[in-house]
């Protein structure tokens, strides 16, 4: 079972390490949730200056494979949102909140792969039972005002 506390440390790793190209970084705001009540509370409280938000939710975990080869399933889950102001949007710059948080969504992901392939570093073995089939990265709309995409991970890890 993947510890919390590393998670943490991963997130904030995630939130330190990824910038964009004028070296400013991708996350102003970054917070761990236990499920989606919790999710709507922290957005509602929420505003724009604090964009771009980088939320994780503790796992879920399921066992599999057999007693003398069992290993945990760990199911993680990322949000990457931005706080809209709907008033200021027509259809062509809603989108376009879309395309930003992609970009985003799509540095997270090359982080996660990076780091899987990069034994060496501080999280060794944390991403190396990354399942690449299970990246999902699907579109997040008018989530208590906010907007952008959320990624969803499957590892494993030893019983």
């Amino acid at each position: 079972m993947l510890p919390i506390n590393r998670l943490r440390e991963y997130q904030a790793e995630v939130c330190a390490s990824l910038l964009d190209d004028q070296g400013k970084k991708l996350f102003n705001f970054s917070s761990m949730i236990i499920d989606d009540s919790e999710l709507s509370k922290l957005l509602k409280e929420r505003v724009q200056g604090d964009n771009t938000f980088f939320i994780s939710v503790l796992p879920d975990f399921k066992m599999k494979g057999r007693e003398d080869n069992s290993k945990w399933e760990n199911i993680l889950q990322f949000f990457i949102l931005d706080k809209t102001d709907y008033s200021e949007h027509d259809h062509d710059s809603f989108l376009d909140i879309f395309v930003q948080t992609q970009i985003k969504a799509k540095a997270f992901v090359d982080k996660l792969l990076e780091d899987k392939a990069n034994h060496e570093g501080v999280f060794c073995g944390f991403l190396s039972w990354l399942d690449e089939n299970s990246i999902i990265v699907s579109p997040v709309w008018k989530k208590d005002g906010c907007n952008g995409w959320t990624v969803e991970i499957n590892l494993d890890s030893r019983v």
